[in-house]
Protein backbone atom coordinates (compact mmCIF):
# COMPACT_ATOMS: atom_id res chain seq x y z
CA UNK A 1 0.00 0.00 0.00
CA UNK A 2 0.95 3.66 -0.43
CA UNK A 3 0.69 5.35 2.99
CA UNK A 4 1.21 8.95 4.10
CA UNK A 5 2.05 9.72 7.73
CA UNK A 6 1.64 13.35 8.78
CA UNK A 7 3.67 14.19 11.88
CA UNK A 8 6.91 12.53 12.94
CA UNK A 9 6.72 12.58 16.70
CA UNK A 10 7.14 9.37 18.66
CA UNK A 11 3.94 7.82 17.31
CA UNK A 12 4.53 8.84 13.70
CA UNK A 13 8.13 7.64 13.76
CA UNK A 14 7.17 4.25 15.24
CA UNK A 15 4.43 3.81 12.63
CA UNK A 16 6.78 4.77 9.79
CA UNK A 17 9.39 2.29 11.00
CA UNK A 18 6.89 -0.56 11.25
CA UNK A 19 4.83 0.11 8.12
CA UNK A 20 7.83 0.78 5.85
CA UNK A 21 8.81 -2.90 6.11
CA UNK A 22 5.87 -3.91 3.90
CA UNK A 23 4.48 -0.70 2.38
CA UNK A 24 5.51 2.43 0.50
CA UNK A 25 5.53 5.11 3.20
CA UNK A 26 5.69 8.88 2.69
CA UNK A 27 6.15 11.15 5.70
CA UNK A 28 5.32 14.83 6.13
CA UNK A 29 7.17 16.77 8.83
CA UNK A 30 8.28 20.43 9.04
CA UNK A 31 11.06 19.77 11.59
CA UNK A 32 14.28 19.38 9.56
CA UNK A 33 16.08 17.56 12.39
CA UNK A 34 13.39 14.87 12.42
CA UNK A 35 13.55 14.59 8.63
CA UNK A 36 17.32 14.03 8.86
CA UNK A 37 16.79 11.37 11.52
CA UNK A 38 14.24 9.60 9.33
CA UNK A 39 16.57 9.71 6.31
CA UNK A 40 19.30 8.03 8.32
CA UNK A 41 17.23 5.25 9.89
CA UNK A 42 14.08 4.38 7.89
CA UNK A 43 13.44 3.53 4.25
CA UNK A 44 10.67 6.06 3.59
CA UNK A 45 10.08 9.07 1.34
CA UNK A 46 10.40 12.15 3.61
CA UNK A 47 8.91 15.52 2.68
CA UNK A 48 9.96 18.55 4.74
CA UNK A 49 6.78 20.62 4.91
CA UNK A 50 4.06 21.95 7.20
CA UNK A 51 1.17 19.47 7.08
CA UNK A 52 -1.44 22.27 7.22
CA UNK A 53 0.07 24.03 4.21
CA UNK A 54 -1.72 22.93 1.01
CA UNK A 55 1.55 23.28 -0.93
CA UNK A 56 3.00 20.41 1.14
CA UNK A 57 0.86 17.97 -0.83
CA UNK A 58 1.87 19.12 -4.31
CA UNK A 59 4.75 16.57 -4.64
CA UNK A 60 2.19 13.80 -3.91
CA UNK A 61 -0.43 14.71 -6.50
CA UNK A 62 0.83 12.29 -9.13
CA UNK A 63 0.14 9.22 -6.95
CA UNK A 64 -2.92 7.52 -5.47
CA UNK A 65 -2.70 6.73 -1.77
CA UNK A 66 -4.41 4.03 0.25
CA UNK A 67 -4.15 5.61 3.72
CA UNK A 68 -3.48 9.06 5.16
CA UNK A 69 -2.55 9.05 8.89
CA UNK A 70 -2.45 12.27 10.93
CA UNK A 71 -0.71 11.77 14.29
CA UNK A 72 0.54 15.10 15.64
CA UNK A 73 -0.23 16.06 19.25
CA UNK A 74 -2.72 18.71 18.10
CA UNK A 75 -6.34 17.78 17.26
CA UNK A 76 -6.97 20.84 15.09
CA UNK A 77 -3.79 20.22 13.09
CA UNK A 78 -4.72 16.58 12.52
CA UNK A 79 -8.26 17.39 11.40
CA UNK A 80 -7.18 20.29 9.16
CA UNK A 81 -4.41 18.25 7.52
CA UNK A 82 -6.95 15.52 6.79
CA UNK A 83 -9.27 18.01 5.09
CA UNK A 84 -6.42 19.46 3.03
CA UNK A 85 -5.18 16.01 2.02
CA UNK A 86 -8.69 15.04 0.96
CA UNK A 87 -8.83 18.13 -1.26
CA UNK A 88 -5.31 18.03 -2.72
CA UNK A 89 -4.54 14.33 -3.28
CA UNK A 90 -6.28 11.05 -4.04
CA UNK A 91 -6.55 9.05 -0.82
CA UNK A 92 -8.92 6.16 -0.06
CA UNK A 93 -8.85 6.06 3.73
CA UNK A 94 -8.00 8.48 6.53
CA UNK A 95 -6.98 7.75 10.12
CA UNK A 96 -6.67 10.52 12.72
CA UNK A 97 -5.30 10.57 16.24
CA UNK A 98 -7.44 12.77 18.50
CA UNK A 99 -7.24 13.87 22.12
CA UNK A 100 -10.50 15.74 22.79
CA UNK A 101 -13.20 13.27 23.88
CA UNK A 102 -15.84 15.56 22.36
CA UNK A 103 -14.94 14.25 18.93
CA UNK A 104 -15.56 10.67 20.08
CA UNK A 105 -19.25 11.43 20.64
CA UNK A 106 -19.78 13.70 17.62
CA UNK A 107 -20.45 13.06 13.94
CA UNK A 108 -17.53 15.19 12.80
CA UNK A 109 -15.37 12.21 11.83
CA UNK A 110 -18.07 10.81 9.56
CA UNK A 111 -18.81 14.20 8.03
CA UNK A 112 -15.21 14.72 6.93
CA UNK A 113 -14.75 11.13 5.76
CA UNK A 114 -12.42 9.82 8.45
CA UNK A 115 -12.32 6.00 8.44
CA UNK A 116 -10.97 5.71 11.96
CA UNK A 117 -10.54 8.26 14.74
CA UNK A 118 -8.17 6.98 17.41
CA UNK A 119 -8.63 8.29 20.96
CA UNK A 120 -5.63 6.94 22.91
CA UNK A 121 -6.49 8.81 26.15
CA UNK A 122 -9.89 7.13 26.24
CA UNK A 123 -8.40 3.72 25.38
CA UNK A 124 -5.86 4.01 28.21
CA UNK A 125 -8.56 5.09 30.67
CA UNK A 126 -10.83 2.20 29.67
CA UNK A 127 -7.93 -0.25 30.10
CA UNK A 128 -7.59 0.85 33.72
CA UNK A 129 -11.36 0.80 34.26
CA UNK A 130 -11.48 -2.83 33.08
CA UNK A 131 -9.41 -3.77 36.13
CA UNK A 132 -12.27 -2.78 38.45
CA UNK A 133 -14.29 -5.78 37.27
CA UNK A 134 -11.20 -8.03 37.38
CA UNK A 135 -9.15 -6.64 40.30
CA UNK A 136 -6.56 -9.43 40.24
CA UNK A 137 -5.97 -9.17 36.48
CA UNK A 138 -2.97 -7.53 34.93
CA UNK A 139 -4.80 -6.60 31.74
CA UNK A 140 -8.17 -7.25 30.10
CA UNK A 141 -9.05 -7.14 26.38
CA UNK A 142 -12.36 -7.93 24.70
CA UNK A 143 -12.43 -10.54 21.95
CA UNK A 144 -14.47 -8.96 19.12
CA UNK A 145 -17.74 -10.62 18.01
CA UNK A 146 -17.97 -12.56 21.29
CA UNK A 147 -18.53 -12.50 25.05
CA UNK A 148 -14.97 -13.72 25.63
CA UNK A 149 -12.08 -11.74 27.08
CA UNK A 150 -8.31 -12.06 26.86
CA UNK A 151 -6.97 -11.70 30.39
CA UNK A 152 -3.49 -11.72 31.88
CA UNK A 153 -2.97 -12.45 35.57
CA UNK A 154 0.01 -13.09 37.79
CA UNK A 155 0.10 -16.54 39.42
CA UNK A 156 0.19 -16.22 43.20
CA UNK A 157 -0.37 -19.34 45.31
CA UNK A 158 -2.29 -20.89 42.42
CA UNK A 159 -4.74 -23.71 43.15
CA UNK A 160 -3.57 -25.31 39.89
CA UNK A 161 -0.28 -27.19 39.50
CA UNK A 162 -0.16 -27.59 35.71
CA UNK A 163 -1.35 -25.33 32.90
CA UNK A 164 -3.35 -28.21 31.43
CA UNK A 165 -5.61 -28.06 34.53
CA UNK A 166 -6.89 -24.59 33.63
CA UNK A 167 -8.65 -25.19 30.30
CA UNK A 168 -12.39 -25.94 30.13
CA UNK A 169 -15.33 -25.58 27.74
CA UNK A 170 -15.17 -21.82 28.29
CA UNK A 171 -11.44 -21.25 28.86
CA UNK A 172 -8.25 -21.66 26.80
CA UNK A 173 -4.79 -20.75 28.09
CA UNK A 174 -2.59 -19.09 25.47
CA UNK A 175 0.68 -19.13 27.36
CA UNK A 176 2.68 -17.31 30.01
CA UNK A 177 5.49 -14.87 30.62
CA UNK A 178 8.36 -16.05 32.77
CA UNK A 179 11.67 -14.21 33.28
CA UNK A 180 10.77 -11.75 30.53
CA UNK A 181 9.99 -14.40 27.90
CA UNK A 182 6.61 -15.47 26.55
CA UNK A 183 5.93 -19.19 26.09
CA UNK A 184 3.09 -20.74 24.14
CA UNK A 185 1.74 -23.94 25.70
CA UNK A 186 3.17 -26.42 23.22
CA UNK A 187 3.87 -28.80 26.10
CA UNK A 188 2.62 -29.33 29.63
CA UNK A 189 4.37 -26.72 31.75
CA UNK A 190 4.02 -26.50 35.50
CA UNK A 191 2.74 -23.22 36.90
CA UNK A 192 5.38 -21.26 38.82
CA UNK A 193 4.92 -18.43 41.28
CA UNK A 194 4.80 -15.02 39.50
CA UNK A 195 4.14 -16.44 36.04
CA UNK A 196 2.08 -13.93 34.08
CA UNK A 197 -0.65 -16.11 32.57
CA UNK A 198 -2.67 -15.24 29.45
CA UNK A 199 -6.02 -16.93 28.90
CA UNK A 200 -9.26 -16.44 26.95
CA UNK A 201 -12.47 -17.03 28.87
CA UNK A 202 -16.09 -15.96 29.38
CA UNK A 203 -16.36 -13.10 31.87
CA UNK A 204 -18.10 -14.95 34.71
CA UNK A 205 -15.80 -17.96 34.52
CA UNK A 206 -12.79 -15.65 34.21
CA UNK A 207 -13.58 -14.04 37.56
CA UNK A 208 -13.60 -17.40 39.31
CA UNK A 209 -10.47 -18.49 37.49
CA UNK A 210 -8.64 -15.34 38.57
CA UNK A 211 -9.40 -16.21 42.20
CA UNK A 212 -7.95 -19.70 41.75
CA UNK A 213 -4.83 -18.52 39.92
CA UNK A 214 -4.15 -15.66 42.32
CA UNK A 215 -4.91 -16.28 45.97
CA UNK A 216 -4.05 -12.76 47.16
CA UNK A 217 -6.46 -10.87 49.39
CA UNK A 218 -7.21 -8.32 46.66
CA UNK A 219 -10.81 -9.20 45.80
CA UNK A 220 -12.23 -5.71 45.34
CA UNK A 221 -10.98 -2.28 44.31
CA UNK A 222 -12.75 0.46 46.26
CA UNK A 223 -10.25 3.18 47.19
CA UNK A 224 -8.33 4.58 44.22
CA UNK A 225 -5.42 7.05 44.31
CA UNK A 226 -4.41 8.72 41.03
CA UNK A 227 -0.98 10.37 41.07
CA UNK A 228 -1.25 13.24 38.61
CA UNK A 229 -3.95 15.66 37.46
CA UNK A 230 -3.10 16.13 33.80
CA UNK A 231 -5.40 15.31 30.87
CA UNK A 232 -4.84 11.53 31.11
CA UNK A 233 -5.46 11.47 34.87
CA UNK A 234 -8.76 13.30 34.35
CA UNK A 235 -9.84 10.85 31.64
CA UNK A 236 -9.05 7.96 34.00
CA UNK A 237 -11.01 9.57 36.80
CA UNK A 238 -14.01 10.25 34.52
CA UNK A 239 -13.98 6.64 33.33
CA UNK A 240 -13.90 5.34 36.91
CA UNK A 241 -16.86 7.49 37.96
CA UNK A 242 -19.28 4.93 36.56
CA UNK A 243 -18.20 2.58 39.38
CA UNK A 244 -18.91 2.88 43.11
CA UNK A 245 -15.41 4.02 44.10
CA UNK A 246 -13.67 6.48 46.40
CA UNK A 247 -11.30 8.38 44.10
CA UNK A 248 -8.54 10.81 45.09
CA UNK A 249 -6.28 12.75 42.72
CA UNK A 250 -2.91 14.14 43.84
CA UNK A 251 -0.77 16.69 42.03
CA UNK A 252 1.84 19.27 43.03
CA UNK A 253 0.62 21.73 40.36
CA UNK A 254 -2.04 23.95 41.94
CA UNK A 255 -3.42 25.05 38.56
CA UNK A 256 -3.93 21.45 37.42
CA UNK A 257 -5.67 20.71 40.71
CA UNK A 258 -8.00 23.68 40.27
CA UNK A 259 -8.90 22.56 36.75
CA UNK A 260 -9.45 18.96 37.93
CA UNK A 261 -11.78 20.20 40.68
CA UNK A 262 -13.79 22.28 38.18
CA UNK A 263 -14.20 19.33 35.79
CA UNK A 264 -14.80 16.54 38.32
CA UNK A 265 -16.67 18.53 40.97
CA UNK A 266 -17.32 16.86 44.31
CA UNK A 267 -17.30 13.36 42.79
CA UNK A 268 -13.50 13.18 43.17
CA UNK A 269 -11.33 14.53 45.96
CA UNK A 270 -8.50 16.57 44.40
CA UNK A 271 -5.51 17.22 46.67
CA UNK A 272 -2.64 19.61 45.95
CA UNK A 273 0.39 17.81 47.33
CA UNK A 274 4.03 17.28 46.47
CA UNK A 275 3.54 13.55 46.08
CA UNK A 276 7.26 13.08 45.39
CA UNK A 277 7.56 12.93 49.17
CA UNK A 278 6.93 9.74 51.14
CA UNK A 279 4.80 11.48 53.73
CA UNK A 280 1.80 11.59 51.41
CA UNK A 281 1.19 7.92 52.23
CA UNK A 282 0.87 8.74 55.90
CA UNK A 283 -0.59 12.27 55.89
CA UNK A 284 -3.12 11.68 53.10
CA UNK A 285 -3.58 7.97 53.93
CA UNK A 286 -2.64 6.87 50.42
CA UNK A 287 -1.28 3.67 51.97
CA UNK A 288 -4.88 2.50 52.48
CA UNK A 289 -5.63 2.70 48.75
CA UNK A 290 -6.55 -0.54 47.01
CA UNK A 291 -5.01 0.74 43.79
CA UNK A 292 -2.49 3.50 43.07
CA UNK A 293 -2.18 4.73 39.47
CA UNK A 294 0.97 6.59 38.36
CA UNK A 295 0.00 8.60 35.28
CA UNK A 296 3.00 10.70 34.23
CA UNK A 297 4.63 10.68 30.79
CA UNK A 298 7.87 9.49 32.39
CA UNK A 299 8.07 5.70 32.84
CA UNK A 300 10.93 5.93 35.33
CA UNK A 301 8.88 8.24 37.51
CA UNK A 302 5.87 5.91 37.28
CA UNK A 303 8.02 2.93 38.27
CA UNK A 304 9.43 4.77 41.30
CA UNK A 305 5.93 5.82 42.43
CA UNK A 306 4.67 2.25 42.05
CA UNK A 307 7.60 0.82 44.04
CA UNK A 308 6.96 3.44 46.71
CA UNK A 309 3.29 2.42 46.89
CA UNK A 310 4.22 -1.28 47.13
CA UNK A 311 6.52 -0.48 50.05
CA UNK A 312 3.54 0.97 51.90
CA UNK A 313 1.50 -2.15 51.28
CA UNK A 314 -0.66 -1.07 48.33
CA UNK A 315 -1.55 -4.32 46.55
CA UNK A 316 -2.48 -2.98 43.10
CA UNK A 317 0.13 -0.64 41.66
CA UNK A 318 -0.53 0.55 38.11
CA UNK A 319 2.04 2.40 36.01
CA UNK A 320 1.37 4.03 32.66
CA UNK A 321 3.83 2.43 30.23
CA UNK A 322 4.85 4.93 27.55
CA UNK A 323 8.02 3.20 26.40
CA UNK A 324 7.88 -0.55 25.65
CA UNK A 325 11.53 -0.80 26.73
CA UNK A 326 10.31 -0.49 30.34
CA UNK A 327 7.61 -3.14 30.03
CA UNK A 328 9.83 -6.04 31.15
CA UNK A 329 11.09 -4.09 34.17
CA UNK A 330 7.53 -3.33 35.26
CA UNK A 331 6.66 -7.01 34.86
CA UNK A 332 9.64 -8.11 36.99
CA UNK A 333 8.74 -5.62 39.72
CA UNK A 334 5.16 -6.88 39.92
CA UNK A 335 3.73 -3.61 38.60
CA UNK A 336 0.65 -3.62 36.37
CA UNK A 337 1.76 -1.93 33.14
CA UNK A 338 -0.97 -0.16 31.18
CA UNK A 339 -0.22 1.20 27.71
CA UNK A 340 0.27 4.96 27.67
CA UNK A 341 -1.41 7.22 25.15
CA UNK A 342 1.39 7.19 22.59
CA UNK A 343 1.74 3.42 22.73
CA UNK A 344 -2.03 3.04 22.50
CA UNK A 345 -2.14 5.39 19.52
CA UNK A 346 0.54 3.32 17.78
CA UNK A 347 -1.16 -0.04 18.36
CA UNK A 348 -4.68 1.28 17.73
CA UNK A 349 -3.63 2.65 14.34
CA UNK A 350 -1.75 -0.52 13.40
CA UNK A 351 -4.74 -2.64 14.39
CA UNK A 352 -7.04 -0.33 12.46
CA UNK A 353 -4.95 -0.71 9.30
CA UNK A 354 -4.81 -4.48 9.52
CA UNK A 355 -8.36 -5.05 10.80
CA UNK A 356 -11.53 -4.96 8.72
CA UNK A 357 -15.15 -6.12 8.87
CA UNK A 358 -14.04 -9.76 8.91
CA UNK A 359 -10.69 -9.81 10.67
CA UNK A 360 -9.66 -8.06 13.89
CA UNK A 361 -6.18 -7.89 15.33
CA UNK A 362 -5.07 -7.42 18.94
CA UNK A 363 -1.55 -7.17 20.38
CA UNK A 364 -0.63 -8.32 23.89
CA UNK A 365 2.37 -9.21 26.05
CA UNK A 366 4.06 -5.85 25.57
CA UNK A 367 3.53 -6.13 21.82
CA UNK A 368 5.30 -9.49 21.53
CA UNK A 369 2.13 -11.51 21.01
CA UNK A 370 -0.72 -11.07 18.54
CA UNK A 371 -4.15 -12.62 18.03
CA UNK A 372 -5.96 -12.49 14.68
CA UNK A 373 -9.71 -12.96 14.95
CA UNK A 374 -11.92 -13.92 12.00
CA UNK A 375 -15.69 -13.98 12.22
CA UNK A 376 -17.31 -16.43 9.78
CA UNK A 377 -20.27 -14.53 8.39
CA UNK A 378 -23.18 -15.91 6.38
CA UNK A 379 -22.27 -16.93 2.81
CA UNK A 380 -18.51 -16.87 3.53
CA UNK A 381 -16.74 -19.05 0.96
CA UNK A 382 -14.81 -20.81 3.72
CA UNK A 383 -17.93 -22.41 5.26
CA UNK A 384 -17.83 -26.21 5.13
CA UNK A 385 -14.23 -26.44 3.92
CA UNK A 386 -11.59 -28.53 5.70
CA UNK A 387 -8.71 -26.21 6.49
CA UNK A 388 -5.30 -27.76 7.09
CA UNK A 389 -3.45 -26.12 9.94
CA UNK A 390 0.29 -25.63 9.98
CA UNK A 391 1.77 -27.51 12.92
CA UNK A 392 4.00 -25.08 14.78
CA UNK A 393 4.60 -24.82 18.53
CA UNK A 394 4.60 -21.02 18.20
CA UNK A 395 1.09 -20.88 16.68
CA UNK A 396 -2.18 -21.56 18.49
CA UNK A 397 -5.46 -22.09 16.61
CA UNK A 398 -8.66 -21.50 18.60
CA UNK A 399 -12.31 -21.92 17.67
CA UNK A 400 -15.29 -20.35 19.42
CA UNK A 401 -18.54 -22.05 18.38
CA UNK A 402 -21.93 -21.68 20.09
CA UNK A 403 -20.17 -19.93 23.00
CA UNK A 404 -17.79 -22.87 23.57
CA UNK A 405 -14.05 -22.58 23.01
CA UNK A 406 -11.52 -25.20 21.89
CA UNK A 407 -8.02 -25.60 20.47
CA UNK A 408 -7.75 -26.86 16.89
CA UNK A 409 -4.86 -29.20 16.10
CA UNK A 410 -4.52 -30.55 12.53
CA UNK A 411 -7.54 -29.21 10.64
CA UNK A 412 -10.80 -27.35 11.17
CA UNK A 413 -14.11 -27.17 9.31
CA UNK A 414 -15.65 -23.74 9.80
CA UNK A 415 -19.36 -23.00 10.15
CA UNK A 416 -21.45 -19.84 10.01
CA UNK A 417 -21.00 -17.63 13.11
CA UNK A 418 -17.77 -19.38 14.14
CA UNK A 419 -15.02 -17.18 15.52
CA UNK A 420 -11.62 -18.45 14.40
CA UNK A 421 -8.58 -17.16 16.28
CA UNK A 422 -4.90 -17.50 15.40
CA UNK A 423 -2.39 -16.50 18.07
CA UNK A 424 1.38 -16.28 17.73
CA UNK A 425 4.44 -14.11 18.19
CA UNK A 426 4.40 -10.74 16.46
CA UNK A 427 7.23 -11.90 14.18
CA UNK A 428 4.72 -14.24 12.48
CA UNK A 429 2.02 -11.58 12.23
CA UNK A 430 2.32 -10.68 8.54
CA UNK A 431 2.33 -14.23 7.19
CA UNK A 432 -0.53 -15.34 9.47
CA UNK A 433 -2.60 -12.28 8.56
CA UNK A 434 -2.19 -13.07 4.88
CA UNK A 435 -3.13 -16.71 5.50
CA UNK A 436 -6.26 -16.06 7.58
CA UNK A 437 -7.38 -13.34 5.14
CA UNK A 438 -7.38 -15.72 2.20
CA UNK A 439 -9.31 -18.58 3.85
Amino acid sequence: MNIIIAGMGKVGYALAKTLSANHNVYVLEKNRALIDKINESIDVMPIAADIVNPKAYEPLQEKAFDIFIAVTDNDETNILSTLIADDKIEVKSKIVRLKNPYFANSTISNKIGIKKAVFPFIVTAKSIASLIEFPKANNVKKIPFSNYKLISIRAENSQYENYSDIDSDNTITLGFERDGEFNYLSKDYKIKQNDLIYFISLANEAKELCKKLNNSSLNQLKNIAILGADFLALEIAKELLSYDLNIKIFDKDIELCKKASEILGDRVLVINSKFIEHNIYEEENVKSADMVIATSNNDENNIIKSIEAKEYGVKKCVAINNDTAYYDLMYKLGITAIRGTKTNAYYSILESITSNNIINEKHFCGGRGVILIRKIFKDACVIGKNIKLKRDEDILYILIRENKIEICKDEVQLQEDDIFIVSSYTKNEESLRNWISTL
